[in-house]
């Protein structure tokens, strides 16, 4: 095992990680993939998520040099930029909940909550 794999296992254990997948589940996503490449140095993670539409499946990647990093990318792809169903703003996902997060009142923000050990939206207690 290189020590790409060791650092991936590290990361993969990381609460983050299994709150992290859980909430590209609630984004619709019927499937789910993390995979790396070790060809060639630096290792390289992928994320990816499919979505099933009316006429084609959709799929989301994300990337980075370990399998935490990949899953933030994918989630930063899927939530920003999108629509709460529960309050109508536009989405956005932080992984830091120590993270000052701008334009609240614009943007419900799905913050990573160390001690639920989930992702919550900022609209939860509101509807």
């Amino acid at each position: 095992m290189s020590d790409s794999q060791g650092v991936g296992k590290t990361e993969i254990a990381d609460p983050r990680f299994i709150a992290g997948v859980d909430l590209i589940g609630r984004t619709g996503a019927e499937q789910f993939q993390i995979r790396y490449q070790d060809d060639e140095e630096p290792v390289v993670w992928i994320a990816l998520a499919c979505h099933q539409q009316p006429k084609r499946t959709h799929w989301m990647v994300g990337a980075s040099i370990g399998p935490l990093g990949a899953l933030f990318d994918l989630l930063d792809k899927l939530m920003d930029g999108g629509e709460c169903v529960h309050c109508g703003r536009m989405s956005a996902v932080s992984h830091d909940y120590s993270d000052p997060t701008p334009f609240d009142e614009a943007i419900c923000w799905y913050i990573f909550d160390p001690e639920l050990r989930t992702y919550r939206r900022a609209c939860e207690g509101d509807t």
